[in-house]
């Protein structure tokens, strides 16, 4: 997204999270997440390892998304928002109930929830001139989820088929090279549940079976005291 100019579509978003939930004798769970995104070319669908920056007439390594892990505690109130290896120092709100906005339409229920952060930056401009987008992240996250009613009625199953939607406003990605201009990046994407790794576009699961294959494992529990880092925090580190 360029000011005053239309929409380009750049590349494809493909990704998956891998979960593990662990009962904790309060009830609360804790919820340990990898999660993955690899960018694809929009006509063949390939993983990309570069990319032609079409503003920059240039030719960047592409770094794909690779949070391992992203986890959260799921309890009786809202889960604080994440400190980012303590980048993000906003007070915590008062605790909200969590209770999630469902509605029913008929024979299906319906969820929509909205995440907005303002943290300082991994990549400051002083030192990433060219990676770093501005001192400060300003992402939002928009998710949208449809379930069967009757399956979140049924007691004998464990977990439901979802389907929904992901969309996420965030700077422009570092390796795109495009420093301070202005602008930013959006992701819109269709989200959904699989039983098995069938449902994985082959590109996408040939390419994590080569590369990242530990993300195809839901995370130990051991997983649940390495701090959380989004890819901006990744990338800075990596």
């Amino acid at each position: 997204v360029r000011p005053g100019r239309k929409i380009d579509d750049l590349c494809g978003a493909e990704g998956f999270g891998a979960i593990r939930l662990n009962v904790l004798p309060d009830g609360s769970i804790q919820r340990m997440c990898r999660e993955i995104i690899v960018y694809t070319d929009l006509r063949s669908g390939d993983v990309l390892e570069e990319w032609k920056n079409p503003y920059l007439n240039e030719t960047v390594k592409v770094v794909h998304v690779d949070n391992d892990p992203f986890n959260y505690m799921i309890e009786d109130y809202f889960p604080a928002p994440p400190s980012f290896g303590g980048l993000n120092k906003e007070a915590p709100p008062p605790r909200i109930p969590f209770i999630l906005p469902w509605y029913q339409h008929g024979d299906w229920l319906e969820m929509e929830i909205h995440i907005h952060l303002a943290y300082p930056s991994a990549l400051q401009p002083d030192k990433w001139p060219r990676e770093s987008a501005g001192p400060v992240a300003q992402v939002s996250e928009y998710f949208a989820h449809h379930v069967r009613a009757a399956d979140m009625q049924n007691p004998k199953l464990t977990t439901v088929d979802y389907r929904g939607t992901w969309n996420r406003v965030t700077p422009w990605l570092p390796w795109m090279l495009m420093g301070q201009a202005p602008g930013h990046i959006v992701y819109h994407s269709t989200v959904q549940s699989f039983d098995s790794l069938a449902g994985f576009k082959p590109k996408v699961l040939a390419h994590t079976e080569k590369h990242h294959p530990h993300m195809l494992e839901a995370p130990p529990k051991a997983y649940w005291d390495k701090p959380n880092l989004s890819s901006l925090e990744v990338y800075a580190r990596d």
